[in-house]
């Protein structure tokens, strides 16, 4: 049985083809299209799905869709009327887009694609929990979904046992973590929706010294609920996320082009922690209603690296799973999932701790590029290819690796990747130079599963950590042999790789055996302003119009220097 997971029309839009329940291919919209974060129907990516599968529209039994559409028209409507006049202009302008392809998916999903089948529409939250338990190992656990907005939902709290999950709490519109890190963001140059990671980076740079004026902004209760005084936000009437009130406590915002002060760095790390503190509390909350030792983690902001990192000391969950798309591209397998073990009863479960479930090229597709961009290169057998690109990057050389079937999610995952040696310290420095962003941005270290814990404060000598979600303290004693990914305040962004992993994994050994360190650094492959890189001509025109040294795409060792001949 096949079914087609369907996200679009807020951001990141998406498609997953699961079959029997297990998800054969995912892939985002944007990595098509070339339009970052693009939020149009996915139409590229949902024919990728059935032509990897090789089936058409006809062959797929129902189509499941990430959300209620007439809900969330509703509660644009609500709100609209709750805030007139001032949101007037925003709802004129928004009003054509959603009387068109918005509240008409399933006219789009019957006329655009052919389908002729059933299609389930499944609200957004419970997209999000979807995707996180059903791909988790636990038979049994709490869930926790956190993000901007859904329909009306922004917090989730929920309970999934076997193929059943149920709702237990919820806060709904306009109170929501997610759009409250939003407007911090939004208030600090960065792009809402984009950039919310940079204020967590940032916020290793700076004291939480406006944290007392946060908590004056949101009553927070000791169950992790809360209501925003929305005198200080704008975002339901207008098209800014504060209001005059916001600015008077906090200060002008900084404009996208200014330089980062101190009191930006004060900010992001006083929203950094009263998201945190918010963040614990619900989770705390959560296991004292559950019980469970296991939980799962969906929503936008279940993509905070950083708290996720703290979970284990601050609350008494001994599991966790975040599921490595947590964010509204992750709703697609998520809802489609939903329909097949909720609504039609199937109870087989299948894990993920892979999302390399993306397109993939053969090496005869890559040379006729390589030969048309006239660039030098060898043609190597496997294990010389590992020893050749490790013998690099232990030489200092930053490398694209353009390997296998592309991840799904944010997250570059050693498929899709920029490396480099984690040392010394100014390898972060040249490799931000290469992806042309902020010098302040972090990066994430790849290293062998089994040598985890002797780096990282992790919960368990075997942590698992595939998807690149948690950040946790550098050991003392290891700081200098990983400088490069050694974060400000001491963190390091982990991802563990074992031999499911390939290629990728040969390759880290192999560096290993020559330096003694199991760890790279391991950033996207794409540069500012440009999704991550979905084929090989893309790979090839980012390697030529960056400072890459090296380039190891299929088979083949690609060299900076154009060929001779």
């Amino acid at each position: 049985m096949y079914i087609l997971g369907i996200s679009a029309f807020y951001h990141d839009s998406a498609a997953a083809l699961i079959q029997d329940g297990r998800v054969l291919y995912a892939a985002e919209e944007e990595r098509f299209t070339r339009v970052k974060h693009d939020n149009q129907f996915p139409f590229q990516a949902l024919n990728f799905c059935l032509a990897k599968a090789g089936i058409s529209i006809d062959n797929v039994d129902y189509v499941s869709y990430y959300e209620k559409p007439l809900l969330k028209f509703e509660r644009i409507l609500e709100n609209f009327v709750k805030t007139y006049p001032w949101s007037w202009r925003p709802f004129v302008r928004g009003i054509p887009e959603w009387l068109g392809d918005k509240i008409t998916i399933e006219k789009i999903i019957r006329k655009k694609l052919g389908y002729k089948g059933r299609t389930f529409f499944i609200p957004h939250h419970v997209s999000h929990a979807a995707a996180s338990f059903y791909p988790s190992p636990f038979t049994k656990s709490a869930i926790l979904t956190a993000d901007g907005i859904g329909e009306y939902q922004t917090t989730g709290l929920w309970l999934g046992e076997g193929n059943i999950i149920t709702p237990l709490k919820s806060i709904d519109f306009p109170d929501s973590l997610g759009l409250l890190y939003a407007t911090f963001t939004a208030f600090l140059g960065f792009k809402v929706n984009e950039d919310e990671y940079k204020v967590m980076g940032l916020a290793a740079y700076g004291e939480p010294s406006y944290a007392d004026k946060i908590y004056q902004i949101i009553d927070v209760q000791d169950d992790g609920s809360f209501r925003m005084d929305m005198r200080f936000f704008a975002f339901r009437e207008s098209f800014q996320m504060w209001s005059k009130n916001f600015e008077k406590l906090f200060g002008k915002p900084r404009l996208k082009d200014e330089p980062v002060t101190q009191r930006d760095k004060n900010l992001a790390s006083s929203i950094q922690k009263v998201t945190e503190d918010i963040y614990f509390r619900m989770l705390n909350h959560l296991y004292q209603t559950t019980k469970c030792e296991n939980v799962c983690i969906g929503g936008g902001v279940g993509l905070n690296a950083l708290a996720n990192g703290k979970i284990y000391q601050t609350t008494p969950f001994k599991n966790v799973y975040v599921f490595g798309a947590a964010g509204d591209s992750g709703g697609a397998p998520g809802s489609a999932l939903f329909a097949h073990h909720h609504i039609l009863g199937n109870s087989a479960r299948h894990s993920i701790n892979d999302l390399r479930i993306g397109s993939d090229y053969t090496d005869e597709e890559i040379e006729p590029l390589l030969k048309k961009f006239g660039l030098q290169y060898t043609v190597m057998a496997e294990n010389k290819l590992v020893e050749e690109a490790a013998g690099l990057l232990s030489q200092q050389k930053i490398v694209g690796w353009f390997q296998g079937k592309m991840e799904f999610g944010p997250r570059a995952l050693g498929a899709r990747s920029i490396l480099a040696r984690a040392s010394p310290r100014n390898m972060k420095e040249q490799v931000n130079k290469v992806k042309i962003r902020e010098q302040f941005r972090p990066f994430a270290g790849s290293i062998l599963q089994e040598k985890v814990y002797e780096y990282f404060e992790v919960p368990e000598e075997n942590h698992l950590s595939p998807f690149m979600v948690f950040c946790f303290q550098v050991k003392k004693e290891k700081r200098d042999a990983i400088s490069a990914i050694v974060h400000e305040d001491n963190t390091c962004r982990v991802q563990t790789v074992n031999e499911s992993n390939g290629l990728y994994y040969k390759l880290i050994q192999k560096f290993y055996e020559i330096t003694g360190v199991p760890c790279i650094l391991n950033t996207s492959y794409n540069v500012k302003g440009e999704p991550v890189v979905e084929n090989p001509e893309q790979a090839v025109q980012d390697f030529l119009k960056t400072d890459m040294d090296y380039l190891v795409i299929g088979n083949f060792l690609v060299a900076k220097s154009p060929s001779r001949g």
